[in-house]
């Protein structure tokens, strides 16, 4: 599976349990992707906009912190309303109405529904297990459902695992154990003469003629 095609796969998920959320039962695949493609490039310019501004703000340790999402979470239109820097400064005062509505929805009911359906917070009338407070994603637990061991493994050197240790490829009959001792082999065979002579058959016909040369 390509990049783009994984991304959006990894999106769907939440996305559908975002629409459950809100009271919708059913949906087109077409229309599925369509705002799966629209959240990803959502994404992909409030990540851009955020390295953007750590870059500015910044340049010595580009880090992006909590200054540079909220800057551009301004940019996307996300904290709003919001009044603009001159007129906060003829105010004399920080306008924090986007930042407080954006706070109250955070934990409001809106995202306690979509939690609830993603099964990070108990339904009403739920017994909870000390198991659910260690909840985890819905990612970590699909990758669990399809691997029978249970393990990591599976998805080391992935972009849904960690990331492989690098080892030496085998070679299987030769002097050379692996590609590197390969590589040093064959410089090592090449002499200067080689090396000169190859140097030369690079150079241009109407070079290669002293009498021609101005020196």
């Amino acid at each position: 599976m390509s990049g783009p095609n994984l991304y959006n796969a990894l999106l769907r998920p939440p996305i559908i349990q975002i629409f459950r959320a809100a009271g919708f039962h059913s949906m087109r695949p077409s229309v599925l992707d369509s705002v799966a493609d629209i959240t990803a490039q959502y994404m992909f310019w409030l990540a851009k906009l955020t390295a953007r501004h750590a870059t500015n703000s910044h340049p010595d340790n580009p880090v992006p912190n909590l200054d540079d999402i909220r800057l551009a979470l301004q940019d996307m239109s996300v904290l709003r309303p919001q009044m603009r820097d001159a007129e906060e400064q003829w105010q004399g005062e920080e306008d924090l109405r986007g930042l407080e509505t954006f706070i109250d929805w955070f934990t409001g009911p809106i995202n306690h529904e979509i939690r609830r359906v993603a099964c990070f917070v108990p339904s009403e009338g739920d017994v909870i297990d000390a198991e659910f407070l260690e909840q985890e994603d819905y990612l970590t637990t699909l990758k669990k459902k399809h691997s029978k061991t249970g393990e990591e493994s599976r998805y080391a050197g992935t972009v849904l695992g960690k990331s492989g240790e690098e080892h030496l490829i085998t070679i299987e009959g030769g002097d050379a154990m692996n590609i590197k001792d390969w590589v040093t082999q064959v410089k090592a065979r090449i002499t200067p003469a080689e090396s000169i002579s190859s140097a030369m058959s690079s150079v241009p016909s109407s070079l290669s003629d002293a009498e021609e040369l101005d020196i």
